[in-house]
């Protein structure tokens, strides 16, 4: 046979594997029972007023703010939103003020993207605020990740591993200071 004839019957058995593999269902993502209550689309003064109260409530509880940079299409996303209602890492939730900044396709509240330098998400800062009068990139940062539990690119990937990123960014000081 001539060489193109045996290299076009060698490449469709590859040709065939990569189809039949095409054609493998995804697993499900983990979905919230009521999204639009973890994923609330704010403007910038719904969201500075939302920080404000955090932070009003975080000081009088003693407790720091945790910042969730997120958007529902993302994997990571869903899959650190599963994993911080395992037991273990719901137990650390209790210590913090939590506050989801929705950033749509990254194209929602910029500039706090921006001065948090968040390039990707899911993407956690550690706030201690210690003034409320005081912006949100003015309160000292006790930590800063990404975490992609399902692609696998950047930080913890487990709830043992997230939960000992709050553990440790409780108990450490900040990092930048106001």
């Amino acid at each position: 046979m001539p060489l193109e004839i045996t290299m076009r019957f060698r490449t469709w058995p590859t040709l065939g594997l990569l189809l039949l593999g095409c054609t493998r269902s995804n697993p499900a993502l983990p979905q919230p029972e009521h999204p639009e209550r973890y994923w609330i689309e704010r403007t910038d003064a719904e969201l500075e007023a939302a920080l404000s109260t955090a932070c009003t409530t975080a000081q009088s509880q003693s407790k720091p703010v945790l910042l969730v940079f997120s958007a529902p299409w993302c994997i990571d996303c869903r899959q650190v939103w599963a994993l911080e209602h395992q037991p273990a890492l719901a137990e650390e939730r209790t210590h913090w003020e939590e506050v989801v900044v929705h950033v749509g396709r990254l194209d929602r509240h910029r500039s706090l993207l921006d001065a948090f330098g968040v390039r990707a998400i899911a993407h956690w800062v550690a706030l201690a605020p210690r003034d409320c009068s005081r912006t949100v990139t003015d309160w000292p940062v006790l930590r800063a990740s990404t975490f992609e539990p399902a692609t696998g690119w950047f930080g913890a990937k487990t709830e043992t591993e997230l939960r000992d990123w709050l553990f440790e960014a409780r108990q450490n000081g900040p990092t930048r200071a106001p």
